[in-house]
């Protein structure tokens, strides 16, 4: 009897940590998703000095909002697309440097080209947990009306393309 309680913890314990690391990796799962919720409605610092906020940037045509870290590796790894959507949707991919330096940021941009017609900066990543992230990168569209209606978790992919534009 004292062996039964003394493993039902241990038991319990490894289930509940099985039962984690099968959501952890659940593949069905999909890594956008469809939303209505509102963008943040303060105003912010723009890298290249002045200030915005998403509702003007969104007040004519939806537009591509990026969240984004030099010390990010993904972040590097999806730069080509998020060039490709610059060179697509001009004037309507916008980023968000987050939880990092400007000088940092425009070092990343030198190096890999600046495909992005503003950048919030968000140094002390208030802007992200406004936004609802989880993580970076992660891209979001807003519609005009500041509305977020997709989100999209971690990395872009090229199916990901597909996607935002369905939201274009």
């Amino acid at each position: 009897m004292t062996r039964l309680l003394v493993a039902a913890p241990l038991v319990l314990l490894l289930g509940f940590g099985g039962l984690g690391l099968i959501q952890l990796y659940d593949g069905t799962k999909p890594s956008f998703e469809r939303v209505t919720r509102q963008a943040p409605a303060q105003t912010f610092s723009l890298l290249d000095g002045g200030e915005s906020d998403f509702r003007t940037l969104a007040a004519d045509a939806p537009i591509i909002v990026n969240l984004w870290a030099s010390w990010c590796a993904p972040c590097r790894v999806e730069h080509p697309l998020l060039i490709e959507l610059g060179n697509q949707y001009p004037d309507r991919l916008h980023g968000v440097l987050y939880d990092d330096t400007a000088s940092n940021g425009r070092g990343f941009l030198e190096e890999l080209g600046n495909p992005f017609s503003s950048i919030a900066l968000d140094e002390s990543g208030q802007l992200g947990l406004d936004f609802g992230h989880t993580g970076v990168p992660e891209t979001f569209v807003i519609q005009p009306g500041g509305e977020i209606t997709l989100h999209i978790r971690g990395q872009l992919t090229q199916s990901h393309l597909a996607v935002i534009a369905q939201e274009m």
